[in-house]
């Protein structure tokens, strides 16, 4: 119980604190012009849904992972368990939102790829607690 509570808070700081920083300093620079209008300010931000998607994210890979046998090093496993996470959360859901929407596929796929890297982020720290 302890590993997976464990996980589960610093999974989701590291998931929220890492999506966060990649949005205002990586994702908004490069995307931010074919985005104008079509996403919401920050001052509007929907934080409780915000953080409600970043908790199930981090609950699902935290329950999950240890049915999940993959080998080498623990850095390893939350590096690979985060990129595969990630490329089935984001990525996926990014594209399929570009599909229906206005939002400009080139840019969500971009926005998938990077926000990839707080999947990582959790990986890693579920994978440091679950380590043996």
């Amino acid at each position: 119980m302890k590993k997976f509570s464990l996980s589960l808070l610093f999974g989701f700081i590291a998931n929220n604190l890492v999506g966060t920083l990649v949005a205002m300093f990586v994702l908004n620079p490069i995307t931010h012009e074919a985005m104008v209008g079509k996403t919401r300010s920050q001052d509007e931000l929907e934080m409780p849904s915000l953080l409600a998607g970043y908790f199930i994210l981090t609950l699902i890979m935290v329950l999950a992972f240890p049915y999940f046998k993959i080998t080498g090093s623990w850095l390893k496993k939350g590096v690979v368990w985060g990129v595969v996470s990630g490329g089935m959360a984001f990525l996926s859901v990014y594209l399929i939102i570009a599909g229906w929407s206005i939002l400009p596929p080139k840019e969500m796929f971009i926005s998938g790829i990077v926000d990839i890297s707080s999947t990582i982020a959790a990986g890693i720290v579920i994978a440091y607690f679950y380590k043996d």
